[in-house]
């Protein structure tokens, strides 16, 4: 009977876990692209509140004219920041769909040229009936290439115009995200209480531990990424240094940053290096580059779980299946998020705010070798 309700209880508390998990899915998966405005305007709200207390408190400044102050430093900086970034996003698209294709005519069309002469001479050595197959081939594959280039920049051009397309819509979305922004920094703490008092008084104390428990893991999780950061620019310095490459402290320093952010990373910055420099001539160059961008990816992978999950209390498998399955349901979002979120939880449940792992203290440890009737001695 004791076992029968053991197995009844896991039932439950494994429907109850997986409704709860399946609930969190389909909000963060469906119903956060409907509201992703109002959700932003309260984390922008949360992180400006306590620099518009500080503003009142320290300063004497009434509450309304520090959240305003606050208000137009922040969404200028930010704005500002969104101009420049797209201008110079707009300004880099535009000069590669222009140099493309004049360079593919002026200097790897001749390069092909040059390959397939010399490979057909040496092929007419062996097989002179072989020659004309491989004429035939390379001028394929050389009228596929020129095909390619063109169709790139037609594609490139049809991407933007699309995107501008969708500015009107984005637009309307910012300015409601912008506006929910005002009226929740201004009221926060009377928001906040309101949802609160809604709240039992269990799930009041989970919500407040959480909000503290968040803010300690983002401190760490920052840390664990600032020393990821740190040896991939050690990691670029040196190989830049060793390709005699100029300016490499500054690269170095470039490429790292933006390693960091998700989906960009340094492939993004190498690997095109990397061909521009082997369809140039460099073949040196180029091999060490790809190869840099290799040792960078490898390192990181094996780095990554382990740093961020020692400094956020996770285990590294535990942190490795948390980021690969945050990058498959939620993209870069999921990569960060979902190990935040299974760190906030651990820390919750060792604190004893939730109860969800089971520790050494709440049962006997049976041994792994235990046989049934062990098991049955234990009951």
């Amino acid at each position: 009977m004791a076992d029968l309700d053991r197995r009844r209880k896991f039932i439950v508390n494994t429907v109850y876990w997986a409704l709860v998990v399946g609930i969190v899915f389909l909000v963060i998966k469906y119903l956060l692209g409907l509201i992703w405005p109002f959700f932003l305007a309260f984390i922008f709200s949360w992180c400006l509140t306590p620099i518009v207390r500080w503003l009142t408190v320290k300063c004497h400044i009434r509450h309304g004219i520090a959240a305003a102050i606050c208000l137009l430093l922040f969404f200028g900086i930010v704005g500002g920041l969104l101009l420049l970034l797209i201008f110079n996003v707009v300004s880099w698209a535009q000069t590669l769909v222009t140099w493309l294709p004049t360079f593919y005519s002026d200097t790897v069309e001749p390069m092909l040229k040059d390959a397939t002469v010399w490979i057909e001479d040496f092929v007419a050595r062996l097989d002179p009936e072989a020659a004309d197959v491989v004429t035939a081939t390379f001028s394929d594959i050389i009228s596929s290439a020129g095909t390619a280039v063109s169709s790139f920049s037609v594609r490139a051009v049809a991407a933007v115009t699309g995107w501008v397309a969708k500015v009107p819509g984005k637009l309307l979305s910012t300015l409601i995200c912008i506006i929910a922004t005002v009226f929740m920094t201004v009221d926060f703490h009377r928001m906040t209480a309101f949802i609160l008092r809604q709240l039992s008084q269990r799930t009041r104390l989970v919500v407040v531990k959480a909000k503290e428990t968040f803010f300690d893991v983002l401190g760490r999780y920052g840390k664990s990424y600032g020393i990821i950061m740190a040896i991939t620019f050690v990691e670029l310095s040196i190989g830049l240094l060793i390709l005699r490459q100029e300016k490499a402290l500054l690269l170095a320093l470039i490429i790292a940053f933006f390693d960091i952010l998700p989906v960009i990373g340094a492939g993004l910055f190498l690997i095109p290096w990397a061909l521009a420099s082997l369809l140039s001539g460099s073949l040196a160059k180029g091999l060490g580059l790809l190869a840099l961008y290799i040792v960078i990816t490898v390192i990181r992978q094996f780095l990554e779980p382990r740093v961020v999950g020692h400094q956020v209390g996770l285990h590294p498998l535990v942190t490795l299946i948390a980021m690969l399955v945050g990058t498959r349901l939620f993209g870069g979002i999921g990569l960060l998020g979902l190990p935040i979120a299974c760190a906030i939880m651990k820390s919750l449940d060792d604190t004893g705010v939730i109860h969800i792992l089971r520790k050494e203290s709440d049962e006997q440890i049976v041994p792994v070798s235990a046989g049934p009737a062990d098991l049955q001695e234990k009951n």
